[in-house]
Formats: structure tokens, sequence, C-alpha cells
């Protein structure tokens, strides 16, 4: 995500311990995520003076319990993402969309949301938005004022080639068996309305297939993405084959080795996909 220019959480390998009573414990290798609302934010944007939100929302209507507040608790405002709401689902849209594009892009970052789109998509993540009403945080930075995405919660990602509906039963590589939005988005109900009407749009449309087009050719290739895996393979496969049960999620350690050829079998499925897509 941010080789294709949207802030994300950075992460880090670590090898956990715990000392039961008895001495340490080697329980095995684990990702820490940096936290939004402690130094991603402001890092990444560099200021952290606006709202952060951890939403579970669909964005059809605004209701408070569904915008969780991570900054600025105190103070009762959410402006920004109501205007949002209100801006997305303006009966212009339809009559006038060059009138609700432009409300629309006056307080949310629509530019930013599509290359969202277009990373997810390709990858296939099905545990966000357009499936789930979670995993995504949003900042409004004070420079702009323009709500903005944070995508979250990759762990179920890049886990099947076949990208159908959001809620549709797939035979995943994850054993979770859900697909992604397709890379069309045509099966996406009207109840996800920041997929459903982005995509409706021609001009947001056309973006989206650029971005696409850009993250397939350019940074979700064989050859990038293939030194990524090598290269954190390495990094903690010792450690990795170290674990045993109950102290680990692999049921053996050939699981663990499978899964690299199979991410990588994932990329070229893709790509693929994604050409497929764009004649």
């Amino acid at each position: 995500f941010r080789s294709a220019g949207v802030p994300a959480a950075n992460t880090t390998f670590c090898k956990i311990y715990i000392n039961f009573g008895d001495g340490l414990k080697y329980c095995g290798v684990y990702t820490m995520i940096e936290v939004i609302d402690d130094t991603m934010v402001k890092n990444q944007f560099g200021e952290d003076k606006g709202n952060i939100y951890k939403p579970e929302s669909t964005f059809q209507s605004f209701t408070q319990a569904t915008f969780e507040k991570k900054s600025n608790e105190t103070e009762a405002d959410y402006s920004d993402v109501q205007n949002v709401i209100a801006a997305l689902n303006a009966t212009n849209r339809t009559s006038n969309a060059a009138a609700w594009r432009t409300n629309l892009e006056k307080v949310f970052n629509v530019d930013h949301f599509l290359k969202v789109l277009a990373v997810n998509n390709t990858i296939v993540n099905w545990d966000t938005y357009g499936g789930m009403a979670h995993n995504y945080y949003l900042y409004t930075p004070m420079a702009t004022k323009k709500v903005t995405w944070i995508p979250w919660d990759f762990n179920l990602s890049m886990t099947s080639t076949a990208a159908v509906g959001g809620n549709t039963q797939q035979q995943g590589g994850g054993g979770i068996g859900r697909g992604g939005v397709s890379l069309a988005m045509t099966e996406v109900a009207a109840s996800w309305p920041l997929i459903r009407y982005l995509a409706d749009d021609a001009t947001y449309y056309a973006k989206y297939k650029s971005y696409v087009k850009d993250f397939n050719e350019n940074i979700f290739t064989s050859a990038k993405m293939n030194a990524i895996f090598d290269k954190n393979y390495n990094l903690i496969s010792s450690s990795v084959m170290q674990e045993v049960a109950p102290y680990s999620y692999l049921s053996n350690t050939a699981a663990f080795t499978s899964a690299i050829t199979q991410l990588k079998a994932h990329v070229a499925t893709r790509n693929q996909a994604v050409t497929t897509f764009l004649k």
C-alpha cells in the first residue's frame, strides 16, 4: 500500500518468549504492527491534530456509535465524516454527476480511496469494506480537511485468486472460504456506497482502472513481490522452524514452506486477472 502511495502501518517481526513461571518458553514469530493513533498518523501525515476514527460503518448513513474516535475523543464533532456521508449519498449523484464529484472531493480524498480500491482488489483482501464494515481507519488532516482512508489488518489478504462478491463463499487459500471484491466491482451492492457509487461514475472508474494498471505493472509484479517474499522468508524461516505446539499456528513446517510458493503463484494469477480485466 505504501508503495502505491497509500499511508499504512509499518510492521516488524518479533520472536516472542513468555515466562509462565518455570522459565522462558519460546512462543514463535509474531508480527508487531504500528498503532495508527500512536505513531503512524504523525509519522506519515506529518501531524496528528485532526480526527482519527476506527469505524464500523458502510457509509449509508451516519450513526455516531459506528465511528469510534481515536483522537479528540472529548470533542463531539463528527462533522467531517457526516459531511462525507451526506455528499456521497446526495441525490444529485445521478442528476448532476459533476457537481456530485465536486462536493464529495471537498470533504473526502476520493483519489486516494481509488488507489486503496485498486490495491485491495488486485491483491484480494475480503476482510474489509465491501465485504465487512471494519478493518479501516479514517484521518482528517488539518491541512486539507479531507477525510482520508487508512487500510488496516491484512492477515486474510492474498488468500484466494477467486475475487468475486464480498460475501460470496469461496474455496480460499486461507481456509476462510471467502472471496474479495472483484476487479470490475460489478457485484457490489448499493449497501456499500463508497464502492458502488464511485464505480458507477465513469470518471472515477477510469481513474480506478488506471491505478489498477499502474499497481499491477510497476509494484505488484512477480519480480518485486518474489524478492519481498524471499527476503522475509530468509529472515524468519529458521525461527519459524523452531516453533513447537502449542506455541505455533503451524500444523507443520511444510505448511510454512509451501505458503511461499502459494504466495508467488497468487501474484502471477492476479497479474493475469488484471490483464484480462483491463482488455
